[in-house]
């Protein structure tokens, strides 16, 4: 029998500066959501002989969200990312298996909202530069800590 996946069981991490390492694969605390689409143009061929199509430009791109809080390092790492004109490196992570896809993303869209009476969010959406890689990670980086421990920078 298949074991269908729920949501939870696909999150995402980017790469982020670290003072002390130099890079950080870090996990937004506490995502919502996320989505990853691909598209292609169609490229149409019609002659005498034959018709039918074939593929175009085909892009990808990713896009998640969660609520913004307190200790986590992701927010001010994409809002300095962006501003700056950088790529970031974005992995899709199957939590089952630990594989995952990674490319390195141009940020089209990062957003926070400040919603009077509900949790502030973020939302992150990017298109992809280059290729995607496959990749298994001996790890999964550990997401927002309890409400009871206290946050760390």
């Amino acid at each position: 029998m298949a074991i269908e996946y729920r949501g939870e069981e696909i999150l995402f991490a980017v790469v982020i500066d670290d003072e002390t390492s130099g890079e950080k694969l870090v996990r937004p605390f506490n995502q919502t959501g996320g989505s990853t689409s691909s598209e292609a143009d169609s490229i149409d061929l019609d002659t005498k002989d034959k018709t039918g199509s074939d593929y175009g430009k085909v892009t990808q791109n990713v896009s998640f969200e969660g609520v913004i809080t307190e200790g986590d390092p992701f927010v001010k790492a994409m809002k300095k990312k962006q501003r700056k004109k950088e790529f970031v490196k974005i992995y899709e992570i199957d939590t089952r298996t630990k594989e995952a896809e990674v490319g390195l993303y141009m940020i089209s869209n990062f957003e926070r909202e400040f919603s009077n009476g509900d949790f502030a969010t973020y939302s992150l959406e990017g298109s992809l530069n280059g290729e995607i890689k496959e990749q298994t990670l001996t790890e999964i980086p550990a997401g927002a800590p309890s409400s009871d421990t206290p946050a760390t920078p």
